[in-house]
């Protein structure tokens, strides 16, 4: 079970699938579920796969985003040399001299974050960091005319970082890209396989959405296509167990176990819901760790005003690194958060779901 989990990781962490250019992933995401349950498709792209229980409703929706963060192809220069836009949110710092993949009509280019030797940094540009928008991938092309023709590159082209997912020394820690958020999807995934064959109270939509990570589009439109009565996002968790986060900035910890989201910047959670995944985590024995989320936001955000509101929590694995060329995540973290997603949905019978609303 761990073993095949830590695959199932490290295959999605691997695939390509900036904001927009999901397909693979989606792909992906259809041959696991295929035959848990009828998978379709929004008109954005977002992957709804439809479990029904022993009752038609209540209609659970558990969301994970199969976007990461990238870049495309802004234009490409004289020299051959690219210039290149975001997709999600980078803090330039990291970017520097880092790999990238560029996914052409012709196939993959590795690239390098073009970086200017210490040797000729004038002593004012020493202490600065260097924007986005100066920056260029070194694809090496000799020119504008072999970057376009011979290697096939054109504007709008998606380009991701290069990281191979693998263990650490720490065997249970994993290292890979994108795990904002495939580590949600990873959960959507296992969480069907387990209840399928199940006597669960409801009927559960899981769904990898799209472009999250450009304004959680795909959550609004996947949220139409379902309609549902209660939803639970699944989610990476930002760590501040790392040096130079101060505890009041984030007190998640790696091996910490599952996390509840109190607070983030496009929800505030469904109360009664929050308190039965407290409660849960609790009765399962596991340690539960709360994340407030000031700025930035998850899927929560489009899903939970959708019609007349739908009830809704994040859950998060906790995870060193977002939004970088690449992160740590911890099995047994991993582990704990899928049980407890698995039994938050065994317990959302109509009367559950019911008592979550506002009494009048």
């Amino acid at each position: 079970m761990r073993q095949e989990s830590a695959s199932l990781l490290c295959e999605l962490s691997n695939l390509d699938g900036p904001s927009g250019y999901e397909t693979a992933v989606s792909t992906f995401v259809a041959e696991q579920l295929r035959d848990i349950g009828a998978v379709s498709y929004d008109n954005l792209g977002s992957l709804i796969c439809e479990l029904q229980g022993s009752a038609a409703g209540p209609r659970v929706m558990l969301a994970g985003h199969v976007d990461e963060i990238g870049f495309v192809v802004n234009q490409v220069t004289e020299q051959g040399y690219l210039k290149i836009s975001p997709l999600g949110g980078w803090w330039d710092q990291v970017l520097l001299a880092q790999t990238m993949r560029v996914l052409t009509q012709k196939g993959s280019l590795l690239g390098l974050v073009a970086s200017k030797p210490p040797h000729l940094l004038l002593e004012e540009e020493r202490n600065k960091v260097v924007r986005k928008s100066d920056m260029h991938l070194d694809i090496g092309a000799r020119d504008k005319a072999q970057a376009m023709t011979e290697l096939g590159v054109r504007p709008g082209d998606p380009i991701v970082p290069v990281c191979q997912c693998t263990p650490m020394a720490n065997a249970d820690m994993l290292m890979g890209k994108a795990w904002d958020d495939r580590v949600g999807v990873a959960i959507v995934i296992e969480t069907l396989q387990q209840l399928c064959g199940t006597d669960h109270p409801n009927t559960v939509f899981g769904v990898g959405t799209v472009q999250e990570e450009v304004g959680l589009r795909g959550a609004q439109t996947a949220v139409q296509a379902i309609s549902p009565d209660v939803a639970l996002v699944l989610e990476t968790a930002i760590c501040g167990d790392v040096p130079g986060i101060k505890d009041e900035e984030a007190q998640v910890k790696l091996g910490g176990g599952p996390t509840v989201y109190v607070l983030e910047g496009s929800a505030i959670p469904n109360l009664k819901l929050r308190d039965l995944a407290i409660a849960t985590c609790e009765q399962l024995g596991y340690e539960c760790q709360f994340s407030v989320l000031e700025r930035g936001g998850t899927d929560a955000g489009r899903i939970h005003v959708h019609a007349c509101g739908v009830p809704s929590l994040v859950i998060g694995v906790p995870t060193r690194h977002i939004h970088s060329h690449a992160g740590i995540i911890e099995l047994n973290d991993y582990q704990q958060t899928l049980a407890l997603t698995v039994e938050l949905v065994r317990k959302l019978d109509a009367a559950t779901v019911a008592s979550l609303r506002p009494q009048q």
